[in-house]
């Protein structure tokens, strides 16, 4: 446990978990020897990786004994395909090099990932680096190498994260956000962790209890401190299923008989943890796990835990003399066997219970003695650094004297092979330079040709569209065009007076026709070179609604009646006056084309933050073969209705018009910080509106 929780858990209480080694009775040599004698002379794989993994039992927690054994036993269990063995001999070794040597920690979680491959190891996978990261934060705060884990998985959200990579994703968060919070003292944001590692916890639900095992009992282990420093009662409960899942694994070993295996040691300290939940447990459950923890740890012979924590349950039950009391046995058994730093602990353990006592005297002096240690240790090891600086400085100096005692061909020799030594590392340099300026140049000949390529692709699209655009406008011209020129030539010939008016009214309607698309064309050009800069001004809405009616009086044909929306209110806006017009002046008449008979109403309506200026109409609606895919539940889709918005685009492709006024109605409103949009239903009639910010 970090040394940060009690610091949450009780304001002054620095009596966080003593880092006291696990000291239990080591089996004798003898069973050792005769195993070694045994593998000597064994050579099935099978047989060798029980004799290893019984030698590594053996070993218990002593890393430099232990693993060269759970190495061998990998290697063995690798060649018979004893996943249970890959499995146990990656654990141990990953969790033992995590906090010592991050370089090796890392070589067994990529080993992991070339020899136990595939979906149905990849929770085992994921535990590995999931403790690697949790040790790593835990013994130097490393709260950045969670942030760049999680930047690593950000960037694979849009290639769809694995199940398993989103249940470390969601651990990695709530780890990230946990320790932050401590290493800023913002307790309050700890919750925020919770709901991360309970989302892991049940995403591991629906795998077998096999592939989750591991991943499942480190989520609940950081669960329960989570809970543990939020305060809630739900931490005993995740501790307790942290021991059933330890138990749930030895099970699974049912491979040979492991008469020396430790089964014992991690629920020891899953029940000493139980005694850092202080009051959100009774004092009976409190006795309770204190006695099963004392039970295990005299059957091991483990003196350090029995003295920490019986120093920790008193503490807890407020009997302080009885808890300096086993400090002070604690102290006899690391002047045995413990290091300076576990004595710094100890003394500033005993400063703050003798202080709780009243004992200011000696809480002063074990203080004072805890600080000496940790100087002394500063001092001793800057002590050490320069005496083997010395040692190394005295060295470098026999073998100068060395040297110049040997004969002048040694020396040349000597001489030559460091000019050689010299010129390979010189090569080796320059070579690596000269790969990272290629792959630099060849990376910079790729990104110019992807550049080049995009400006080819806009520029072929350009060409398309001016082309398009200006066999539309051909087109569009030339209708009109042709009329006008035809009619009037008729009208030079024409001696009938009705027939001749018929013939000038062609003319003319053709000829506003003309006008009309001139007109869109420039207002359009106008518009996408961004010679038109929208100036706001403040007008009423409902005025501005009622002049673009009466513009229209004129031209509405007689069975339809054009009308300003009933009851509107009085609204004075800060808009772009001249656009609406305009755009309300094309909604108009596209309500007028397409409805023979009926109604065309013009008005708004505020929603919000929004506000909502329409043309709605009684006329032919819009067809559905005009519009592929549009029909859902008897109306036009909307994603499909934007097509209408498109330049040249016509419902009618029988009816006049230049298919660019609702193309500049869109562009007007994108100018304006607006929507554009349509609502239809075929034979009922058409509502064009335009949605905009409110700014009055």
């Amino acid at each position: 446990m970090r040394q940060m929780l009690l610091k949450a858990l009780a304001s002054g209480l620095i009596m966080s978990l003593f880092p006291f080694a696990a000291i239990s009775a080591p089996a004798g040599p003898s069973h050792a020897d005769s195993l070694l004698r045994l593998l000597a002379k064994t050579h099935d794989a099978v047989s060798r990786e029980r004799i290893y993994v019984q030698l590594a039992d053996l070993s218990g927690d002593s890393l430099n004994l232990a693993a060269p054994y759970w190495e061998a036993a990998l290697a063995e269990a690798q060649k018979t395909g004893d996943i249970y063995g890959c499995k146990e001999a990656l654990d141990f070794l990953v969790r033992k090099f995590a906090g010592r040597d991050a370089r090796r920690a890392e070589k067994y979680i990529a080993l992991a990932d070339s020899i136990l491959p595939g979906p149905r190891h990849a929770l085992f996978r994921s535990s590995l680096y999931a403790y690697y990261i949790w040790k790593l934060m835990n013994d130097n705060n490393a709260v950045e190498t969670v942030k760049h884990e999680l930047d690593r998985l950000k960037t694979k959200i849009h290639n769809e994260l694995s199940p398993e990579e989103r249940i470390e994703w969601e651990f990695l968060t709530g780890l990230s956000i946990d320790f932050s919070a401590l290493a800023t003292e913002a307790y309050d944001n700890i919750d925020k962790a919770i709901p991360h590692v309970e989302q892991a916890l049940e995403k591991l639900e629906k795998y077998p209890l096999e592939e989750r095992l591991h991943m499942e009992r480190i989520c609940r282990d950081e669960l329960s401190e989570l809970y543990m420093l939020s305060k809630d009662k739900r931490a005993e409960k995740q501790i307790r299923q942290c021991i059933d899942l330890h138990r749930a694994w030895l099970a699974m070993d049912d491979r040979f008989e492991r008469p020396h295996r430790d089964t014992t040691g991690y629920m020891m300290r899953a029940y000493s943890k139980m005694l850092y939940l202080r009051e959100l447990i009774s004092k009976e459950k409190a006795n309770e796990y204190y006695g099963k923890c004392m039970e295990l740890a005299r059957a091991r012979g483990d003196l350090a835990e029995i003295y920490s924590t019986s120093a920790r349950y008193y503490q807890y039950m407020g009997e302080y003399e009885r808890a300096v009391a086993y400090i002070d046995s604690a102290v006899t058994v690391y002047k045995r066997n413990g290091t300076k730093a576990d004595f710094a602990s100890i003394y500033a353990v005993q400063s703050w219970l003798y202080e709780n006592l009243g004992d200011y005297k000696n809480a002063l002096e074990a203080l004072r003695t805890s600080n000496s240690i940790r100087h002394d240790d500063r001092v001793e090891e800057a002590q050490n650094s320069l005496a083997e600086m010395q040692t190394l400085f005295q060295v470098g100096q026999l073998e100068l004297e060395k040297s110049r005692l040997a004969n002048r061909m040694k020396f040349i020799a000597l001489l030559a092979g460091g000019v050689l030594v010299l010129l390979l590392i010189g090569w080796s340099v320059y070579q690596y330079v000269m790969v990272r300026r290629l792959t630099h140049i060849r990376r910079q000949l790729t990104d110019a040709n992807e550049e080049i390529t995009r400006q080819s692709r806009r520029a072929m699209e350009s060409e398309k569209m001016k082309t398009a655009f200006i066999n539309s406008m051909c087109h569009e011209i030339r209708t009109p065009l042709n009329a006008i020129v035809g009619f009037s030539r008729l009208l030079t010939t024409e001696e009938d007076p009705e027939v001749r008016k018929e013939y000038n009214d062609i003319v003319s309607l053709n000829n506003g026709l003309l006008l009309q698309i001139i007109s869109d064309v420039l207002d359009l050009s106008r518009i996408e070179s961004g010679r038109s800069d929208p100036v706001k001004s403040r007008f009423d809405l409902r005025t501005l609604c009622r002049e673009a009616v009466e513009t229209f009086r004129l031209q509405t044909p007689e069975e339809v009646v054009l009308d300003v929306e009933k009851g509107l209110p009085s609204c004075t806006v800060c808009q772009y006056r001249q656009g609406l017009m305009q755009i309300l002046a094309n909604f108009i008449r596209n309500a007028l084309k397409f409805t023979p008979k009926g109604f065309v109403t013009v008005g708004f309506e505020r929603k919000r933050d929004r506000l909502s200026l329409y043309v709605r109409d009684t006329g032919i609606g819009i067809a559905p073969e005009d519009l592929p895919r549009i029909f859902e539940k008897g109306y036009i889709q909307a994603e499909e209705l934007d097509k209408i918005f498109e330049r040249f685009y016509k419902v009618d492709t029988f009816t006049q018009g230049t298919g660019l006024g609702l193309s500049i109605c869109k562009s007007i409103a994108e100018q304006m910080g607006a929507q554009i949009g349509v609502d239809s239903a075929v034979g009922e009639g058409s509502c064009f509106r335009v949605e905009m910010p409110v700014a009055e």
